[in-house]
């Protein structure tokens, strides 16, 4: 499930400091340091990624169970963290835009 992203191109596998840097650019097209040609994060990846992200939005049934504010805080500042830190290693490049349908 983590990998570290490998440019189709060139072979030329990412860093996490790169990945994670790619992530805030909000672009579909993301370049190569290597080699400079066009990479898109894969569908499979995309898909990975937006269900990641719920894992941090568990604070609404903590909340509605009655748990104390300071363990909902601190559960969400844990799980925030491990989303950015875990986030890159989930990044798998194609060539090709591919559709989400």
């Amino acid at each position: 499930m983590f990998h570290i992203p490998i440019c189709q191109h060139c072979g030329y596998k990412w860093g996490w400091i790169e990945a994670f840097f790619k992530m805030f650019t909000f672009k579909k097209k993301l370049r190569c340091l290597s080699c400079n040609s066009s990479q898109y994060v894969s569908k499979k990846s995309r898909k990975q990624l937006s269900l990641f992200i719920f894992i941090s939005l568990l604070i609404v049934p903590l909340v509605s169970f009655v748990v104390p504010k300071g363990y909902v805080l601190s559960f969400e500042i844990v799980a925030y963290a491990l989303v950015i830190i875990l986030m890159p290693f989930l990044y798998k490049l194609s060539i090709k835009d591919e559709p989400m349908w």
